[in-house]
């Protein structure tokens, strides 16, 4: 049986995929939140994977951020065979242990 998708790695890739296209936006939690009617702890969520997005908020998301679906699919596809993204970052981006 495979693992709930909460717990694999390409959940956790997605989410720091979400944040990292926030920062580039410039954007904090908040008003990205504020931006998409949420809650901060929405976002907060969202980026530490404990919150999983339908694709109508990811596109949201992405609007907010001034980015494309489509161009963020692509990205999220590159990260998934990169494999310096095998292991989780912190926060600003460190590796872990790094």
């Amino acid at each position: 049986m495979a693992a709930k998708t909460l717990y694999r790695d390409e959940n956790r890739i997605f989410a720091e995929l979400l944040r990292d296209l926030r920062r580039e936006a410039k954007l904090t939690q908040v008003e990205i939140s504020q931006r998409l009617s949420r809650a901060q702890t929405f976002a907060s969520e969202a980026e530490r994977g404990l919150r999983k997005l339908d694709v109508v908020q990811v596109r949201d998301w992405c609007q907010v951020c001034g980015v494309a679906l489509v161009d963020v699919v692509a990205e999220f596809e590159r990260r998934l065979k990169d494999p310096a993204y095998k292991e989780p970052r912190e926060q600003d981006g460190r590796r872990r242990g790094g």
